[in-house]
């Protein structure tokens, strides 16, 4: 496996630059499977333990309770938006189990996540051409290390937890420009949540691609959002932006 480590660097914006010269990723979603949206897998013992599959309306509702928590006002501690998340769950479907070890089966089973086939080599290729960083929603230290476990490290890392806002407030993804060194226009954001990837990121003045992985539930998507499916389709798309 590949990385996409050192050999991103500060870089310094030429007048006119052209076309996309920094690139961003949501980690999971984009790079790794599993993350916060999609539903913990502890949700198969605790529908079994009450006495039945699991409801086929779990994995919409897992995903607007976080969804909820990322939105809110004031930030919540991402170990404390699991169990808010859970608690939630727990009253809508009638639910019961010990919360805390809930938030650490589903934290366990985000540092179990794998890379998606391509992104190795992509990322790769790509250090060689553009900045990169990833900004994520993830705590810090479950993100950097389900990065290593995959092999992959980048210089910089911006997440919800460091700036105490979840995407998609501004203030995440102008940190971003920021130590990418480089304008917002010439900066593309990958990710695969509209609300909190696209929004975000175009509402800072960067460009945009939303990732729709074969096999993964698809988040809603606005008819104006640029769709690809994986990270050969953003690499032809940056080489395109030089043309």
């Amino acid at each position: 496996m590949g990385t996409a480590s050192g050999a991103s660097r500060v870089v310094v914006a030429r007048p006119n630059l052209r076309g996309f010269r920094g690139l961003t990723f949501d980690g999971f979603g984009a790079l790794l499977e599993g993350g916060p949206h999609r539903l913990p897998s502890v949700f198969e013992r605790l529908f079994r333990e009450r006495g039945g599959p699991v409801d086929p309306r779990a994995t919409e509702a897992w995903r607007r309770a976080v969804q909820e928590q990322f939105a809110a006002k004031t930030f919540v501690a991402f170990r404390d938006l699991h169990r808010n998340a859970f608690r939630e769950m727990f009253r809508q479907f009638g639910l019961s189990g010990d919360l805390d070890a809930c938030v650490d089966d589903a934290f366990d089973e985000y540092l179990r996540v794998r890379a998606y086939p391509e992104v190795g080599s992509v990322l790769h290729q790509l250090e060689k051409e553009v900045a990169l960083a990833i900004v994520s929603n993830m705590d810090t230290m479950l993100l950097l290390e389900a990065l290593h476990n995959n092999g992959l490290s980048f210089t910089f890392v911006i997440t919800s937890e460091e700036e105490q806002r979840y995407k998609p407030a501004p203030s995440i993804f102008q940190r971003a420009i920021r130590y990418l060194g480089l304008p917002a226009e010439n900066v593309l954001h990958v990710g695969d949540s509209f609300e909190e990837d696209v929004v975000g990121a175009s509402a800072v003045g960067m460009g945009s691609l939303m990732i729709q992985r074969s096999g993964r539930s698809k988040h809603p998507v606005q008819k104006n959002a640029k769709v690809v499916r994986n990270l050969d389709e953003v690499r032809d798309f940056i080489r395109r932006s030089w043309e």
